[in-house]
């Protein structure tokens, strides 16, 4: 719908408005009334509001700040990784290393020395190397022992030999400190022929995995955890979520297990004690785990609920103070806005009688505009021919396009109107030679559109009026002259434009 306002200076609108307000006295009991629809049009407002606001912020936990929390603890983890593969890089690119494999391994204290070194340096929590001929463990300050492919513990080592990566990442109980889990870089050490010939590396304290997880919960107050590939919870913090247990068998999660750990990543929603769970995951390669980070729907919702409750009962109070300055200000004499009917039911654009009442407002308060106005007027040429043809439905089909053109390209009009018919009226805000230019553009965009044939085999057809409003000009004036511009173009046999 064509805006009525728009382009109009606050002294002409108040001008329309008065021309259209009658005067009369509203019974006390309409007063009521008028609160009971303030509180209603209120309580509707914020109620969407805040269910528009609720599934607003459902959708950020959802799409982008669990997913950011999960994101942002795997980072931290790959940069708490970055280091210690460099670090083992290095040791298995030493040529002490090489060396002193090469040399058989005859001096098992310098190796524990330089294990030591390492770690000292560069703050590991562990180093070691095994060897490959030996199959000899050598920590910084444990005894060397066997490995032994039958324990578990050792596994990872024999599985390694016939690999191909330059490193792995695992999880295991360092059985040299204490059984202590830890996060272990083991990187292989190569011949020139790419032959095994030993596994060295660092490991890291599982702890700071730990410590990410509780600095994280405690900032943003989320539950987060790992779990491993069997979907065994490795790392938590919460009592819901407790280390040993497995998603499989928990609250809630219980039904979307299999689907959780069949995907790298996703969202989910369940609920667990009554209450709704948003819940994101990851997977870090590396580790073969998955960061699960999982917010309370209802936690999250409580500050928008206490929000929605203070708007409440403030918009409550406003709405009892504007019925009673209300009361007071209209309580002999009060008005009725009447319903300013300005628009073309058809067309959705203007109406006659909004651009007459426009015409009335620039004429009479002329010395306050700023630009010269003109008039012009459009025409479709034969358009009975359209309704025969294609019948009135088509017609009307084809005044709506037509009055959608003349809105979208009279941007700087004051106003678009349909004035009946197959006739139309545009306000121009400028001079004569303005409305002239633009009249041309627009009888061509017109003649050469294609919306009623594609093929071209028919197409509309129209000769504009254009005139300006001059001094001492009514309504009228304007309106004959434009209505005598529009003969002139229709007798000279149309798809013109004519000025005066």
């Amino acid at each position: 719908m064509y805006d009525m306002t728009a382009g109009i200076s606050d002294s002409r609108l108040l001008f329309i408005i008065e021309h259209y307000m009658s005067t009369q006295s509203i019974r006390t009991q309409i007063i009521p009334l008028i609160g009971l629809i303030l509180i209603l049009g209120f309580l509707a407002t914020n109620v969407v509001s805040y269910l528009v606001s609720s599934h607003a912020i459902r959708s950020a936990l959802v799409e982008h700040e669990l997913p950011l929390t999960g994101s942002n603890i795997y980072s931290e983890v790959q940069t708490d990784l970055v280091r210690p593969i460099l670090v083992s890089s290095l040791m298995a690119n030493d040529t002490f290393v090489l060396d002193w494999l090469a040399g058989g391994e005859k001096d098992a204290d310098a190796i524990t020395r330089y294990l030591k070194r390492i770690r000292e340096e560069y703050g590991a929590f562990t180093s070691f190397l095994i060897s490959r001929s030996s199959q000899v463990y050598y920590h910084f300050e444990a005894a060397p022992r066997l490995v032994d492919p039958k324990d578990p513990t050792d596994a990872w080592f024999f599985r390694l030999i016939d690999d191909t990566k330059p490193y792995e990442i695992n999880v295991d109980v360092n059985k040299a400190q204490n059984n202590a889990v830890t996060v272990f870089i083991n990187y292989r050490v190569v011949d020139a022929e790419g032959k095994l010939l030993a596994v060295t590396g660092v490991g890291l304290d599982f702890s700071a995995v730990s410590n990410i997880v509780a600095r994280y919960r405690s900032e943003f107050d989320r539950n987060i955890y790992f779990v491993d590939g069997k979907g065994n919870i490795v790392v938590a913090t919460a009592v819901e979520t407790p280390v040993g247990s497995n998603i499989a068998t928990s609250e809630g999660l219980s039904g979307i297990a299999s689907q959780i750990l069949s995907e790298d990543h996703g969202d989910y929603s369940f609920s667990r004690a009554g209450h709704t769970v948003l819940l994101s995951q990851r997977l870090i390669p590396d580790l073969g785990w998955r960061v699960f980070v999982e917010q309370d729907e209802g936690t999250a919702l409580r500050p928008l609920w206490l929000g929605f409750l203070t708007n409440l009962g403030i918009g409550l109070a406003i709405i009892a103070a504007t019925v009673v300055v209300v009361a007071l200000a209209f309580g002999v004499y009060q008005r009725r806005l009447e319903q300013l009917v300005f628009t073309d039911r058809l067309t959705g654009i203007g109406n006659r009688r909004q651009m007459e009442t426009e015409l009335d407002a620039v004429a009479a308060h002329r010395d306050l505009l700023k630009n010269p106005v003109s008039l012009i007027t459009l025409d479709l040429l034969r358009f009975h021919e359209i309704n025969e043809t294609y019948g009135h439905p088509r017609g009307d089909q084809v005044l709506r396009h037509v009055g959608q053109l003349l809105q979208e390209l009279a941007t700087d009009a004051l106003v678009v109107s349909r004035m009946g018919g197959d006739e139309f009226a545009i306000l121009w805000d400028g001079p004569l030679t303005s409305a002239e230019r633009f009249a041309g553009r627009l009888l061509k965009v017109v003649i050469e559109d294609r919306f009623l044939d594609p093929d071209g085999e028919l197409r509309l057809h129209a000769c504009l009026g254009v005139a300006g409003l001059m001094p001492g000009d009514g309504r009228s004036g304007v309106i004959d002259r434009t209505a005598r511009a529009l003969r002139r173009a229709k007798d000279s046999g149309g798809d013109r434009v004519v000025s005066l």
